[in-house]
């Protein structure tokens, strides 16, 4: 069997590779597709890559951000679980314009490679609606893989269709592709919000890149050990550095600055901080007590892996950073430092503190991680594949 990965971007790449390499070790062929900005995450985690669309489209793609007057995401209600989607039909819909938008730009290159090579399934992103449109050019089946957020591209009846979309589809002489399927989804009961799209669960392995254990890592502090990360494609860190050192100076803890590069950037460290430079996350939060990021899933999925509770700072512009961190709240695994907070002196610091000192918390991490470990491993859902590749 020949199965298409279909990756959104840099953060994204990292959710697909434990199924990929699943499936490979199946003993089937797998490509992953990724723009120009993502290749290189391909090829590191020993994957063939297939470059699709130019450098200027990804990155016009990734200098969107919500405009000032939108309006805001709604916090998650108390009564999440049996409540309304919480993320805006609206937002999903204008989401998907973006989207679309980005997929346009990449569906000569992606099309072009699925008619020559031929693959039984493609295996796409939600967020990655180009993948779509490379299974219908293909005459194939198409699975979607969710990365812990409600971003993705999907339309349930014909008057949800905008002509761009029907557009894409058309340039290629294929039917556009509407209504639910299924998407393979790693979030953890705890975490999971309520959808129209019916999900096939499966457990998040993560996936952090390569890297090399540094001979401090392995002594323990002595003290608590505060992880301080802002993900891989944010600017969350590199806009608020000097407020985030500020408020972590003297805690008792070791605070680790896990950002690539912030040591030839940011001058002197308080006495309590230090740097990692690259440094795969997974292996640094095994030796944590708290996680605190900027609301991204994989960092917060990577956290919760390893039962480490969290405390997270979401950009202003970010609406899945604010979903993220309600969610943390709401499975009592942490804190959430809103925007409307970040103004307030001391605001993070009393999270950090209140978190470290709580044992509540760090329980309600361990509880998450508890589920993750409950759920199939990748190399099951192979099988499932397997089921919906073209015979």
């Amino acid at each position: 069997m020949r199965v298409l990965f279909v990756a959104h971007g840099a953060s994204h790449v990292p959710w697909a590779v434990p199924l990929a390499w699943a499936t490979q070790l199946a003993g089937h062929e797998v490509r992953v597709a990724a723009r120009p900005q993502s290749v290189d995450r391909v090829r590191a985690a020993g994957l063939i890559a297939v470059p699709t669309g130019d450098r200027a489209a990804g990155e016009a793609f990734a200098a969107w951000r919500i405009p000032d007057d939108a309006e805001r995401p709604e916090r998650v209600p108390a009564d999440w679980a049996m409540g309304p989607l919480p993320w805006p039909e609206e937002r999903r819909l204008s989401w998907a314009s973006q989207l679309i938008g980005l997929a346009d730009s990449l569906a000569d290159d992606l099309v072009a490679f699925a008619r020559a090579w031929r693959p039984d399934l493609v295996v796409y992103d939600i967020g990655a609606v180009v993948g779509l449109v490379a299974a219908a050019a293909a005459g194939v089946p198409a699975v979607g893989y969710s990365w812990c957020q409600p971003v993705g591209v999907y339309f349930l009846d014909d008057k949800e269709v905008p002509p761009a979309y029907v557009r894409m589809f058309e340039r290629f002489g294929v039917e556009p592709r509407i209504g639910t399927d299924t998407w393979i989804d790693p979030c953890p009961p705890a975490l999971r919000r309520p959808s129209r799209v019916p999900r096939v669960p499966m457990r998040y392995i993560p996936y952090n890149g390569p890297g090399e254990v540094p001979r401090w890592l392995l002594d323990s502090p002595g003290r608590a050990r505060v992880c301080l990360s802002g993900g891989i494609t944010t600017s969350n860190f590199t806009d608020r550095r000097h407020q985030l050192l500020d408020e972590v100076a003297g805690l008792d803890a070791e605070v680790v600055l896990a950002v690539a590069g912030a040591e030839d950037t940011i001058g002197p460290l308080p006495a309590n901080v230090r740097t990692t430079g690259w440094l795969p996350l997974g292996a640094l939060l095994s030796t944590c007590d708290l996680l605190v990021h900027h609301g991204g899933a994989g960092s917060g999925m990577t956290g919760f892996a390893h039962g480490v509770p969290q405390v997270t700072v979401p950009d202003n512009t970010e609406s899945t950073q604010w979903l993220w961190g309600d969610l943390v709240e709401q499975a009592k695994a942490g804190i959430n430092v809103v925007p409307e907070r970040h103004r307030v002196p001391g605001a993070l610091r009393t999270a950090i503190e209140d978190v470290l000192g709580e044992p509540r918390y760090a329980e309600g991490a361990r509880r998450v991680r508890r589920e993750i470990e409950a759920m199939p491993p990748p190399g099951e859902l192979v099988g499932y594949l397997e089921s919906r590749a073209i015979s």
